[in-house]
């Protein structure tokens, strides 16, 4: 303690007062010129700066920390920076482009800050999130995906995974890109078939801003039914290179940037898990482990051309605690455990994106070329009792491999009043999967069923092309309208390949009112979202593509309207409701249960026979107050009230998994004197429904030892509903900033009221003191007897972080 005394002391005496120092240049975006005589703010600090000849400007006697850079210029549209971190020794170049004003488009809001503009294609449903908003989120854990939880529209799922639930939507029905290039997987350990997972892979150092779409998607990122994620990475340090070391709750990671000559920088990190370590030592039933790794290069050819090449990927590792029993006394513990080594799997997951992004500008136009391969291979196995000495124990094995590879080509250009993009695609995909598996097959009502051993090999090779056309102008001075269309096609069947069949149509406005600083936004479109690979490479006894005739593509009809209010400085007001009306969603044929209702376990979502027959519908409304400020109160406090319904196996309208009625977030953070900051979020939501299980299926000898896990009744879907959630999460961050380095600890208190929260009973085959299964001498099929465990969630959870750089 008294070492641990001496260097904070140590630190503290450290501390110097010179200031830092920021350096940028302003070009107009299309030509590239550089712009002088522009005026140049600090956090919407007047008289900070102008630009010289060459465009540049240098603004000194800054304070470190976080902060956003403004331009304006007569003739040109105002412009800001994403917040960004500023160090004594890492103070990133600027480079802000400016919009002409004489071709009458672009962002409106012309003189508001960066959180108040509204897109003119997306002017409603969409969010950004800065830099400081997520690196300083309580309890996300540096995790994109537990941060915009905090969002409107977000529902907040307990428990320990990263499953995004949207506006009553699926998992599955979220989309991700990274600088224009789509990433499938954000999260370690994700489910196949949907975009869920524990924890994510996507490292925040990298990210300069995150932009996030429930609605009015952008017409050239495609798939997206729920949602679009559109991150931008920040680039490499172009002075020097400079490195950063990350120690979080569940892992070690090193980060470097900065220059390769003149014209090129990078920015490369790398993290290591030790979870398996600590849910050893915790005395957890399952070890999880993961790598991951990020990076970027970009050289700027000269002022018109620019290439940036990026990859992104990771390796998971599952394996089971058989030894997690030894020394266990409490039979409730012994009894959970050995539940949870019965049905879990062992697997291995590893994925890669790697992508080529080629910029050209014109004149007046720009013009990029996006290139990329994704992969994932997903195995997992499963043995009765985890024993694996004789082929007769396997229950399961399951080996996937997704490929593709994708071209896209956009160009943006002003035309008269009116601002367009243009733009194709192609892609290449090969599925492969080896499933071999005993599966349960529904009997007659009140009959047991029966176990099938299946065992196919699927190699599947598709191509999908797409063409988009967007269009967007202002209007009544500060108001736009837009117009958007996309056609997308695939090889898989005839309905697919005619691109007619699946048109994505989009128009959005944004208008004021005669109330100043208020605008109406809406948005009417319809977007499709092609089913996973996994329903379209699943094949029947005799080899063939089972589910070829019975699929197409998923729609969503999608009515967004509301106010958004600009006159608070700093501030962004919002109401929407929204409309979302679904058709063509898989339905399982074997447990009659519409795909929309599943994605947020372990298991791999649509390796079935399905058929595209489930309807659906979400409605609801949002509220939303968004303040960011340097000094003093920021944060987001966020209102969701929802209704979802997926259609039943007999076409009747029933509640889905993610019919949480009323959900609540407030994040919010103070900063403080010599570098202290301090935020917490709270999140309320009310209880989900969830279905009955079918006990006496459930529990059939046969049943259970291939499954085991209890079966769900979906004659009952969704007839009963979770208790509410609500959970507190408090951060402590302090920062000392020295010459040549920084450091920041911070402590991150999730769950801080400590309070349990209570899920759906689990039903497990009884077991007697031995941890030997029971039988029901009562049944008249042999079955095991009936227990129930308490399904509890929530405990007090402090982590201590480290950040520093150097």
């Amino acid at each position: 303690m008294r070492v641990f005394l001496v260097l904070l002391g140590l630190l503290f005496t450290q501390t110097i007062s010179a200031q830092v120092i920021i350096q940028g240049k302003v070009v107009d975006v299309m030509s590239r010129k550089p712009l002088s005589g522009a005026k140049v703010q600090l956090d919407k600090q007047e008289g900070i700066a102008q630009t010289g000849a060459d465009g540049s400007f240098n603004i000194s006697n800054v304070e470190p920390g976080y902060h956003t850079v403004s331009v304006t210029l007569d003739g040109y549209e105002s412009e800001s920076s994403a917040e960004l971190l500023f160090t004594y020794d890492k103070s990133p170049y600027i480079t802000l482009e400016l919009q002409s004003l004489s071709s009458g488009v672009g962002e409106v809001n012309i003189r508001k800050t960066t959180i108040q503009k509204r897109e003119a294609e997306s002017p409603v449903s969409s969010q950004k999130l800065s830099i400081r908003e997520i690196e300083r989120n309580p309890g996300g854990n540096r995790d994109i995906s537990k941060i915009i939880q905090s969002l409107p529209g977000v529902i907040s799922i307990p428990g320990f995974r990263n499953d995004v639930v949207i506006r009553g939507g699926a998992p599955s029905e979220n989309k991700f890109y990274l600088d224009g290039i789509e990433i499938p997987i954000i999260n370690h350990f994700q489910t196949q078939g949907s975009t869920g997972g524990p924890v994510g892979l996507l490292n925040v150092n990298f990210i300069k801003e995150v932009n996030f779409y429930t609605g009015a998607f952008p017409v050239n990122y495609a798939n997206g039914l729920s949602s679009v994620l559109d991150f931008r990475q920040m680039d490499g340090n172009s002075n020097k290179a400079k490195y950063r070391f990350t120690l979080g709750s569940s892992d070690v990671g090193f980060t470097a940037d900065g220059p390769i000559g003149k014209k090129t920088t990078y920015i490369f990190s790398a993290r290591q898990s030790y979870l398996q370590g600590l849910f050893s030592v915790l005395g957890l039933p399952f070890l999880p482990n993961f790598i991951d790794y990020q990076a970027k290069v970009k050289v700027k050819l000269n002022d018109k051309d620019d290439i940036s090449f990026l990859m992104v990927g990771a390796v998971d590792f599952f394996r089971l605690n058989l030894k997690v029993n030894d020394n266990i006394t409490d039979s409730v513990q012994l009894k959970s455990n050995k539940y949870i080594l019965g049905y879990l799997p062992v697997y291995r997951q590893w994925n890669y994106t790697f992508g080529t992004v080629y910029t050209h500008y014109g004149t007046q136009s720009k013009t990029q070329y996006f290139l990329s391969r994704n992969m994932l291979n997903n195995t997992s196995y499963k043995y009765r009792n985890n024993d694996e000495s004789t082929e007769d124990n396997r229950i399961f094995t399951y080996k996937s491999i997704e490929e593709e590879n994708k071209f896209r080509v956009e160009n943006s250009r002003s035309i008269n009043r009116w601002k367009l993009l243009a733009g194709a695609g192609v892609e290449y995909v090969q599925f492969g999967v080896d499933n071999k598996a005993k599966i349960l097959v529904p009997g007659a009502p009140g009959t047991p069923g029966s176990i099938k051993n299946i065992a196919f090999e699927s190699q599947l090779n598709l191509a999908k092309y797409s063409g988009f056309l967007r269009a967007y102008r202002n209007v009544m001075g500060s108001g736009t309208i837009s117009f958007a269309g996309r056609l997308d096609g695939n090889s898989y069947n005839k309905t697919m390949q005619n691109v007619l069949n699946q048109p994505t149509a989009s128009v959005s406005a944004s208008l004021p009112t005669a109330v100043k600083g208020l605008f109406f936004n809406a948005n009417v479109g319809q977007f499709t979202q092609l089913p996973s690979y996994t329903i379209l490479g699943y094949r029947n006894a005799a080899g063939d593509l089972d589910n070829q005739d019975r699929v197409k593509y998923i729609r969503n009809r999608m009515v967004a309207a509301g106010l958004q209010y600009n006159k608070v400085k700093d501030t962004r007001i919002t109401l929407e409701g929204f409309y979302k009306q679904y058709a063509n969603y898989p339905l399982a044929l074997n447990d009659s249960i519409c795909l929309g209702n599943l994605g947020t376990d372990f298991a791999v979502v649509g390796n079935e026979p399905v058929s595209s027959v489930c309807d659906g519908r979400a409605y609801g409304m949002e509220f939303l107050i968004q303040r960011r400020s340097r000094s003093g109160l920021y944060g987001i406090l966020a209102y969701t009230l929802s209704w979802s319904e997926f259609s039943d196996k007999n076409g009747n309208a029933v509640k889905s998994a993610w019919d949480s009625r009323h959900t609540v977030s407030l994040v919010g953070g103070m900063k403080m004197k010599r570098n202290w900051e301090i935020g917490a979020k709270f999140r309320l939501a009310t209880g989900r429904p969830y279905s009955p299980f079918d006990v006496q299926r459930s529990l059939v000898k046969a049943n259970w030892d291939v499954t085991g896990v209890a079966l769900n009744d979906y004659s009952k879907l969704n007839t009963l509903r979770l208790g509410t959630f609500s959970q507190l999460d408090v951060r402590v961050d302090k920062v000392w900033y020295f010459k040549k380095s920084s450091l920041n600890l911070y402590m991150d208190i999730q769950n801080f009221l400590n309070k349990e929260y209570l899920g759906a009973p689990t039903l497990i085959a009884a077991q007697d003191g031995a941890g030997n299964l029971i039988t029901d001498p009562n049944a008249t099929v042999p079955s095991y007897k009936a227990e129930y465990l308490v399904n509890s969630t929530g405990f007090l959870q402090p982590s201590i972080g480290v950040i520093f750089d150097f």
